[in-house]
């Protein structure tokens, strides 16, 4: 990116700089809340309908702010956005029941709903053709990277300061991520005729579910939500297997929960400039089947450093997997509309972990620890060959729209 105008630089490390604050914030609470909510006495099935709250939401609001953001800017709905997560995190600090709990969850989701499709937009318009992996695979560095770091201080935080000490280093990093956002990014709006009639919200969000009449982003998006619904039963499991069954710290929790992040995200770079040689479709897809591998080897953990090792393997599938599915939406933005493909995508992949938390904390109860990690892999398997198929036409597609292989050679 050496070569690239100073500016176009300067904007994409504003954006890397406040996906990583953001998700650092986020990812210091992860390993806790599960068992935050398991203190307050709520039940496995409970447990899952907290984590997925977060993700429900955001799904439903998703399309809506990743439209919005093509007519009425992105950097003021992502501002805004990091502005409500700084008030939520001192929340958790007073909630004293599983109700509080789902309730911030859900509020979680409405302002990260205003963060991530729309950050994503925003890059992906930044993107130079042919580049569209290595872009992405820089902002998805800051974002994993946030992640990885997170969980490991969150924990050590909670170990020795108390545990509401994470929640109010939440609040700190995304007061920093919503200074980054304003004092670095431009805004950015799409061009409207004068005298053009703005679409309402549910107009553009109404738009943006149309979009999934196309295959190929059928296919884009089943790549992202396949392992997604994995990722929610992994996730919202993981702390209470760890700490329950395995006797592991929070610091213990956080690591396992870090390595898989800081894989992920020392990956990016080289997935992203993989998906700009070869072919994005069998790279995503190739590397998202190490996934569910994962999952299955969970429950015969006998170590707290076993989860470390699994969550490597899952990391690797992610910083592989990631760079490639994103570039694909890139183009298929390029086409079509970015915003509200990123919003799509990103309802789609929030949807599924919602669905794989409560699907964890459902089959924990009923069918035990096997069990809910056995249908985390097996959902997650089926969902990426279907993605195959809808995306059998990739190739042609990219050649079309762009009038070169570029990096998506056989």
């Amino acid at each position: 990116m050496d070569d690239e105008p100073l500016d176009y630089r300067k904007s994409l490390m504003s954006l890397v700089m406040a996906m990583f604050s953001m998700a650092m914030g986020v990812g210091f609470i992860g390993p806790l809340l599960p068992v935050y909510a398991e203190t307050l006495g709520a039940s496995g099935t409970w447990i899952g309908a907290i984590f997925g709250a977060n993700p429900f939401v955001r799904a439903l609001l998703m399309l809506v702010f990743g439209s919005l953001s093509d007519y009425r800017g992105k950097k003021r709905i992502m501002a805004g956005g990091l502005l409500g997560y700084m008030v939520v995190s001192i929340g958790f600090v007073q909630a004293s029941t599983v109700h509080h709990l789902f309730f911030l969850r859900a509020m979680q989701g409405v302002f990260s709903a205003m963060i991530s499709p729309v950050a994503r937009a925003y890059a992906g318009q930044l993107s130079p053709r042919a580049k569209e992996g290595a872009v992405m695979g820089m902002i998805n560095t800051g974002f994993f990277a946030g992640f990885a770091a997170g969980p490991l201080v969150g924990g050590l935080l909670a170990d020795v300061f108390g545990f509401h000490t994470p929640f109010y280093a939440m609040t700190i990093l995304n007061a920093i991520a919503f200074t980054c956002v304003l004092a670095f990014v431009p805004e950015q709006k799409a061009d409207i005729p004068a005298g053009a009639v703005r679409p309402s919200s549910l107009q553009m969000a109404l738009q943006s579910v149309q979009l999934l009449r196309h295959e190929l982003v059928r296919g884009m998006v089943l790549i992202r939500s396949s392992v997604g619904i994995g990722h929610g039963v992994f996730s919202s499991l993981l702390p209470l297997f760890g700490q329950l069954f395995l006797g592991a710290t929070s610091a213990q929790v956080g690591l396992a929960v870090t390595s898989r992040g800081l894989v992920a995200a020392l990956l990016q770079k080289k997935g992203g400039s993989l998906a700009d040689r070869y072919n994005r479709k069998w790279l995503a897809i190739s590397a998202a089947l190490l996934a569910p591998i994962g999952f299955l080897l969970v429950p015969y953990s006998q170590a707290p450093y076993h989860l470390v090792l699994i969550s490597m393997l899952i990391g690797t599938s992610f910083g592989l997997s990631v760079p490639s599915a994103e570039a694909i939406a890139v183009e298929l933005g390029r086409v079509y509309d970015m915003g509200k493909i990123m919003g799509v995508k990103e309802m789609c992949r929030s949807f599924t972990i919602a669905i794989g938390a409560l699907i964890g904390g459902m089959s924990l109860d009923v069918l035990g620890a096997v069990g809910a990690h056995a249908a985390a892999a097996a959902l997650t398997g089926a969902g990426l060959f279907v993605a195959l198929w809808h995306l059998r036409e990739y190739r042609r597609f990219s050649v079309e729209s762009t009038g070169s292989m570029g990096g998506n050679s056989e």
